[in-house]
């Protein structure tokens, strides 16, 4: 069975759901959060299961979408790419052939949703990670929110 995942609040604490019985029980992990990332737990019901611990501060959901980017640090240089995972702040995407990405680049983005919509999102981000085609992107107006990709990344 794979590891479910639990994220971890700024309190320290997190929800851990049962697969066997459903049970949830809040606990804090702040002693373990920084060493371990993969945790054993035994329920009440007797069966044990694993957790990954997921520090991250938003949802991230993988997804395999089609969109296009202008990097505007390098005059406007147009591409096309494969968005792999989203969140609220942000996305990592492939590009697909070359790409001359750098972080601290600036790029304007757009892809389409796969939701019932087909909704276009388009936002301004700034590369944070570059790992041969794999590109991480922060959002640059993150703090302002935009409804189509909030109801998109629900559970």
């Amino acid at each position: 069975m794979e590891p479910q995942k639990a994220f971890v609040r700024d309190d320290g604490t997190t929800v851990l759901k049962c697969p066997f019985c459903r049970h949830a029980r809040t606990v804090s992990v702040t002693k373990i959060k920084d060493k371990k990332k993969l945790i054993k737990v035994k329920c009440s019901c007797q069966k044990s299961y694993s957790v990954s611990l997921e520090l991250r501060k938003m949802y991230r959901k993988s997804t395999n979408l089609n969109g296009r980017y202008i990097n505007l640090s390098l005059g406007n240089e147009t591409g096309v790419m494969i968005v792999k995972d989203v969140s609220m702040g942000g996305i990592g995407f492939e590009a697909v052939g070359s790409c001359r990405i750098s972080v601290e680049h600036e790029l304007k983005v757009a892809f389409t949703l796969d939701d019932t919509h087909s909704s276009v999102i388009e936002k301004m981000v700034v590369v944070r990670i570059v790992r041969g085609k794999f590109v991480g992107c922060e959002f640059l107006h993150a703090h302002e929110y935009d409804k189509a990709l909030g109801f998109y990344l629900l559970p």
